[in-house]
């Protein structure tokens, strides 16, 4: 019976549902909250037992607790908005509805609620929803004194039943009863059969004092709780009594497989998916699916995608074939918003074609504020409130009873901003009144009002009690949804004209226009529309505020006809339109093709802004260019330049170098011409436009075809006049014969001296004797040459008519000289003598010339010099600033020059291994001889010299010197031999055999020949370790010149044109800029170094050149080497500054790494012991000499530096010393042995410790009466005798520069006497573990005080002070008195008793104070002993363990 009662009951529910649609069509005049889309119901199962008919959809409200201002006003905006909806998309908000007489029957279609539901402040007795069964809580409810969001909220009624028969499902959020008087039976349902949500709750609760109503109970046939009285109230169950098989879903039944499917919400009739009651996601034409069908399927047959027929538009949780008109299709659903790459156009959200119009979120109210951010905007997102106290100001309140901001006031000029607004998906709201608030025209190009979300009245347009006069909306073109709702505005006018239906698309609701200000009152003001109008209507007065045009529209505005204005034409019955921006004054169409006239150039029919490139404009008609021309023209000619071609693919050129004709690229150049291509561009003005292009360059004169400038055969294909072997000719030579036939010149018969034709037959004159074919012989007789007379014609004879050469005859005949013959010996004899005087009168008169200009030249020179001492001199003689270049160029011959094997390749040619023999002079010298290529151009040959006299300019002991410059046809630089090669390769090779000392050294002096540059003004450019050289261990020189600069006296900077440059060694201004100066050069030192302290690795190695810049622009450089320290590394990040003033310079740097060289131990890390590296020794020259010629004699064998070096700086030798006296002994001449001058273990390459030597030398020649005065300084004397050698290893006299030894065992040689010294791996001297049985434990240089006294008067009687004063160690004195003993070095007194023989005293000759030379850049920084002390024991005969003199 109870099965009956409910399938009665469905089919009255039913009926209702059709009886109510039906009513809705009949009735036209009701109103609803939006225009409502029309979706099929479905059944589920048969249509009878279905529950769940969908009919119309309404959009809900977002109002949440505001107070309506009228509450009956509210309750019919509630009743329109939902009356027969079954489908609410959005919140359903029952509040405020306390007359208790509201009828509430309007929601009984209600199924479906997307949003919320919020009953709040109804005071009706009963709140009945009875077809409600899915609430989805897609938007949800929150409350400040609850952390849950809510989908179901009652609060704060008095109604006694809340009935939800049919409610089945809750898919999201929390339901919450809080507060309500009266309210029954909700506490007996099972809230848990409702809730899907795994984390929603229930909550219930009641706050007042009183006791809760005593309530009747349920039905007695509800198996659980109701929602009110009745049998229709019991709860309906189908999840909480399901078998276990139906996890999280709902059944039909309890039996196992009476489950619903997983799509389903709410319950259901029957196991598929379409016997669901709801869906959980998507309603496809009556089934419950999980997606709706895609609008595009892929098709695997063409491989492409393709519209599918059965695509549907997801719409909520319904699919919909098309989307309802508030609404926009996006990739197959229903968005209210497009995403912010696409845009709406027809409904539709379409990808932007470049940046998307600029859209902006309303739902705002305008005020002073806000008003700066709808700038630009074109769409709206939502509403605008144009509200009085937008122009008045505000003070923002919040619904929290907390205080906003406050909004100052704002003038309606600033409503401008909306002036490019095109769209408002929302209403636009406006209730203002301002004494300039006239018109709307700040809104003059909007067009669309969307009326997604409806205002008062269902208004989409509301415009209520403002200042207005008249509307100015001229585009607007469409209300898509709500009415327009125009009240009480007392100034306005137009409005109640406008005809409102061609813009409202929405037929549901009437337009509003009541009390606006009278027509009569508008009239009389004139504020009337314009003539052109029609009766439609207008927005404002003039004719572009029409609706429609009586006749025709020009875009917005109304015309009698299109010819009233120029510029436009007819383009229909109704509208004319805006001529080609081309066009002249006048057109008869669109398009450029239309015009009557030309603004700019007529190109055939159409007229365009200028002529295409392969025209030229004439008087404003376009022209065809000649066929030859490219890239345009400027004329008709076949030529490059004005009225001419811009450029051609083919040129002839003049012998000026100017075109001459264009050719096109299939044509050949003509004969006489030859083919060139122009690679880069041109220097030359006019043949810039043929950069890339082809010429034809005039052959040489002499010939008439060729392939090249010249006349040689491999260039001239064909002569012009006569081919002589391989060139051609103007003329053939006396000495050959033209063919006209081969048109060649031909070498005449040998025994001919010119002839006109081949054998000895056409001679013109013979070479020996003629034969006569006449005997005897005429003027016009022939003859012959011959080389010797035939023996039948044994007599030479000397014709008169031939009186070069003799002729053979048979006979002897003596000829007399003819009076003619006379005559001509006599001319001869008078033009000689004529000659003689001539030359004899000419050298006479030059010598008396000369004198005169001597004389006068002195006499100028006395007044110049008479003028300067007088102070009347206009200038000075000579610049004060910039010094005269006084460098010397020696220029050689081929012949000196003796070439060996290739020592390296350079950007120029190639560099040998060679030895130099100057002309006259016994000397050998090993040099590098540069060779300049044979196939370089005028522009290498003159870089070439350029680096010559970079090479010639500087003078410096670590720069590489040039010794001479050979003009041959191959050019050719001799310098200096560096025998180890380049430094980057040395360091490779022997990394594990080289100490700090040697690195530090090196360091030293490529900061000292930098510096140098620097004074000198040189910006070397190309500073790395590849272009230092190594000439010793102990010596390396700065090279490669080629990218050196010489700057200015007013110049800082040098900037390269061009070029490449090695990127990883430059700094960053120099990349970026191609600015080089000093300071660039000192971040390349500070990349040299770094090469050295990493044994030649690669700088950035695993950086491509190309990212370099942008690493140093992010501060990275190159990591500390392995074996520096923090000192020495800082010192190179300072040389990689980006600001290039606060880089070191070159001077300061030299003094910081000679400063460490001093203690290398402390600034680099190395472990030395048992480091040995051969040196490149002087025999090595020898052997070079020996190899390169045997014919040469080696022994005069010398470096560049000993032949170029001047006299003054070689130590004196001893013989030279000895024989100023003999009070010296002999044997003292073997303590200087003759060798070869080399260069100094300390570190320098300059033999400043030679003038050490030759100062201590002369010292004691003055202080033992030996005459300065005659002492000959010599170039053959060693000053490196002092020697270090291990026992293990010894060492040859080369391998002084090398500070890699064995310190525990070291030794010095004086002459051949080895001396055991205590020295340590630096050549330091420390304290001796032998020594005990002296009081002192430091080193004693001196020797045993009691022996001095044996020393003779006259020598070494100061040495104790001097000792005291000189000595390098200072910390090894620490007493007061003088050191009184050594360690293995026999003392002064010891030598001298034991070997020297006693003399007399030498008397002191008379002397003159002699000074050497000595530059401050020579000084050594540190030596291992004092010169005087080395040169006493050096002056001494030794003995040592019983040996005698050595």
């Amino acid at each position: 019976m109870g099965a009956w009662v409910c399938l009665l009951s469905l089919l009255f529910l039913v009926g209702a549902v059709c009886g109510a649609k039906e009513k809705s069509k009949n009735h036209g005049n009701i109103t609803r909250a939006f225009h409502s889309a029309k979706i099929p119901g479905f059944g589920l199962g048969m249509d009878w037992e279905s529950e769940f008919v969908k009919d119309k959809i309404c959009i809900g409200t977002n109002g949440r607790w505001s107070v309506p201002s009228n509450r009956e006003h509210h309750y019919r905006n509630l009743k329109n908005r939902f009356t027969n909806c079954t489908y609410v998309d959005g919140n359903l908000e029952l509040t405020w509805l306390q007359d208790g007489y509201y009828d509430l029957s309007f929601l009984q279609y209600i199924r479906e609620v997307t949003g919320y539901v919020l009953i709040s402040h109804v005071d009706l007795e009963r709140v009945v929803l009875p077809s409600l069964q899915i609430i989805r809580g897609r938007t949800l409810f929150k409350m400040s004194n609850y952390k849950e969001e809510f989908a179901l909220i009652v609060t704060t009624s008095k109604m006694y039943t809340v009935e939800l028969p049919a409610l089945r499902d809750v898919l999201s959020g929390s339901i919450v009863l809080f507060n309500n008087y009266n309210l029954c039976h909700v506490q007996t349902i099972d809230w848990k059969e409702i809730i899907s949500d795994s984390k929603g709750r229930y909550i219930y609760n009641y706050n007042f004092s009183s006791p809760e109503r005593q309530c009747p109970a349920c039905h007695k046939n509800c198996s659980a709780g109701c929602w009110g009285e009745g049998i229709e109230n019991c709860q309906k169950f189908s999840k909480e009594n399901c078998s276990p098989q139906c996890y999280q879903g709902r059944c039909f039944g309890s039996n196992p497989r009476e489950c619903c499917h997983l799509f389903c919400a709410g319950g259901c009739v029957g196991p598929k998916q379409s016997d669901c009651i709801a869906c959980k996601n998507f309603y496809d034409g009556g089934v419950c699916t999980q997606e709706c069908p895609p609008m595009q399927i892929y098709n695997p047959i063409t491989y492409s995608w393709e519209p599918n027929p059965h695509g549907k538009y997801a719409y909520g949780a319904t699919c919909v074939k098309d989307c309802p008109e508030h609404l926009l299709k996006d990739n197959g659903a229903c968005v209210r918003v497009c995403p912010f790459n696409k845009k709406a156009v027809n409904g539709e959200c379409v990808p932007c074609d470049g940046p998307c119009p600029k859209t902006c979120t309303g739902d705002v109210q305008i005020n002073a504020g806000n008003i700066d951010s709808f700038k630009d905007c074109t769409v709206i997102e939502g509403y605008l409130h144009i509200l009085e106290n937008s122009f008045t100001g505000y003070q923002q309140f919040f619904t929290n009873l907390t205080f906003g901001e406050r909004y100052p006031a704002m003038h309606p000029d600033r409503l401008e901003v909306f002036s490019t607004l095109k769209e408002i998906t929302g209403f636009l709201n406006i209730q203002a009144y301002h004494a300039d608030f006239k018109n709307l025209s700040c809104f003059r190009n909007l067009e669309i009002i969307g009326g997604r979300t409806l205002h008062d009245l269902f208004s989409s347009l509301y415009i209520v009690k403002t200042s207005l006069e008249s509307l100015d909306l001229r585009s607007l073109k469409r209300i898509n949804s709500g009415t327009v709702a125009i009240l009480e505005n007392k100034h306005l006018c137009f409005a109640e004209k406008v005809n409102w239906k061609k813009i409202r698309k929405s037929v549901e609701h009437q337009s509003l226009l009541h009390n606006n200000r009278n027509p009569q009152s508008c009239i009389q003001a004139g504020l009337v529309c314009h003539e052109q109008c029609t009766k439609d209507g207008c927005w404002g007065k003039g004719a572009d505020q029409c609706l429609a045009c009586a006749n025709y529209r020009l875009s917005n505005v109304c015309l009698q006809n299109c010819s009233v204005i120029p510029g436009i034409y007819r383009a229909n019955n109704e509208v004319c339109e805006h001529c080609d921006e081309q066009c002249g004054s006048s057109c008869s169409g669109p398009g450029p093709e239309k015009c009557d006239t030309c603004k700019y150039a007529r190109d055939g029919p159409f007229c365009v802004s200028k002529c295409p490139i392969t025209k030229y404009n004439d008087e404003g008609e376009c022209k065809h260019c000649h066929p030859n021309c490219v890239d345009g023209c400027t004329g008709p000619r076949n030529t490059l330049g004005v009225g001419g071609c811009n450029s051609c693919e083919k040129a002839i050129m003049n012998e000026n170098a100017t075109v001459n004709i264009c050719l096109h690229k299939t044509e050949s150049c003509p004969d006489g011409y030859f083919y060139e291509w122009i690679g880069r561009p041109q220097e030359q003005e006019n043949l810039k436009p043929l950069a890339g292009k082809a010429i034809c360059r005039k052959c040489h004169p002499r010939c008439k075809k060729c392939t090249g400038y010249g006349f040689h055969e491999l260039v001239c294909q064909q002569c012009t006049n006569y081919k002589k072997g391989e060139q051609c000719e103007d003329e053939c030579p006396s000495e050959y014969y033209p063919d006209d036939t081969k048109r060649e010149c031909l070498k005449c018969d040998e025994q001919c001296r010119g002839c006109t034709g081949p054998g000895s037959e056409k001679c013109t004159f013979c070479e020996h004797f003629k034969v006569y074919y006449d005997n005897p012989p005429t003027p016009n007789s022939t003859f012959k040459c011959i080389a010797s007379c035939p023996p039948e014609y044994p007599h030479k004879i000397f014709s008169p008519d031939s009186t070069d050469h003799p002729y053979c005859s048979a006979e002897y005949v003596a000829h007399l000289k003819s009076s003619l013959e006379s005559e001509s010996s006599f001319v001869i004899y008078g033009i000689i003598i004529g000659v003689i005087f001539f030359v004899i009168v000419a050298i006479a008169t030059g010598t008396i010339f000369y004198h005169h200009c001597r004389k006068l030249k002195e006499t100028e020179n006395t007044l110049k010099m008479t003028m300067t001492m007088a102070g009347l001199e206009d200038e000075p003689l000579r610049s004060p600033i910039v010094q005269p270049n006084l460098a010397k160029l020696r220029i050689i011959k081929e012949a000196e020059m003796r070439r060996g094997s290739i020592l390296g390749y350079g950007a120029f040619g190639t560099v040998y291994k060679g030895v130099w023999v100057p002309e006259g002079e016994s000397a050998k010298i090993p040099v590098a001889i540069k060779v300049l290529r044979e196939d370089t151009g005028v522009n290498t040959s003159k870089e070439f010299l350029d680096e010559a006299f970079i090479m010639a300019t500087v003078d410096h002991p670590n720069l590489l010197q040039l010794l001479a410059v050979c003009m041959t046809s191959q050019m050719m630089l001799v310098t200096q031999l560096m025998p180890l090669g380049c430094l980057l390769d040395f360091v490779r090779t022997n990394r594990d055999k080289i100490g700090s000392k040697l690195l530090l050294n090196w360091c030293t002096q490529i900061a000292k020949g930098m510096a140098y540059l620097e004074e000198k003004r040189l910006v070397h450019r190309d500073l790395a370790a590849r272009n230092v050289l190594v000439q010793t261990l102990a010596c390396v020189k700065i090279t490669d010149f080629g990218l050196a600069k010489l700057l200015d006296i007013n110049e800082e900077e040098y900037k390269a044109a061009g070029g490449k440059m090695p990127i990883k060694w430059l700094a960053l201004e120099c990349i970026q800029h191609r600015i080089f100066t000093h300071k660039s050069d000192v971040w390349a030192f500070g990349v040299t170094v770094w090469e050295i302290l990493t044994f030649g690795e690669r700088p950035y190695d695993s950086v491509p050149a190309r990212d370099v810049p942008e690493l140093l622009e992010k501060g990275e450089r190159l990591q500390q080497p392995k074996i520096c320290t923090i000192n020495v590394y800082m010192i190179m990040i300072q040389c990689w500054m980006l600001d290039a003033e606060n880089r070191p310079g070159f001077k300061e740097l030299a003094e910081d790494f000679a400063k460490m060289s001093r203690d290398p131990g402390r600034y680099l890390v190395i472990s030395e012991k048992h480091m040995r590296i051969q040196n490149y020794g002087f025999q090595d020259n020898h052997d070079l000499v020996r190899n390169l010629g045997s014919s040469i004699d080696n022994s005069g064998s010398q470096t560049g530096e000993e032949y170029l070096q001047p006299k003054s700086r070689a130590p004196l030798s001893v013989t030279e010393l000895t024989s100023l006296s003999g009070s010296i002994p002999s044997t003292l001449a073997s303590f200087w042995p003759s060798a070869p001058a080399h260069t100094i273990s300390d570190g320098s390459c300059s033999p400043q410790n030679q003038h050490n030597w030759n100062r201590e030398r002369l010292r004691y020649a003055r202080a033992h009466g030996l005459n300065p005065n005659s002492v000959n300084i010599g170039n053959n004397t060693d000053c490196s005798s002092l020697q270090y050698r291990d026992d293990s290893s010894v060492f040859n006299k080369d391998d002084v520069g090398s500070d890699e030894y064995d310190a525990a065992r070291s030794q010095a040689q004086v002459g051949s006497l080895k001396l055991e010294l205590p020295l340590d791996e630096d050549d330091y001297l420390v304290p001796s573990p032998q020594q005990t049985q002296v009081t002192s434990t430091y080193v004693d240089l001196i020797g045993d005080a009691k022996n001095t006294e044996e020393v003779p008067d006259n020598m070494f009687r100061s040495y104790a002070d001097f000792c005291k004063t000189n000595i390098d160690n200072p910390e090894y004195l620490m007493g007061t008195e003088t050191p009184c003993q050594t360690l293995g070095i026999p003392t002064v007194s010891e030598l001298v008793h034991s070997n020297a023989p006693p003399t007399d005293s030498v008397n002191s000759s008379s002397s003159v104070n002699y000074i050497p030379h000595k530059l401050s850049e020579e000084e050594s920084d540190h030596e291992y002993y004092n010169d005087f002390d080395r040169l006493q024991r050096e002056l001494q005969p030794l003995q040592q363990k019983g040996e005698t003199t050595v």
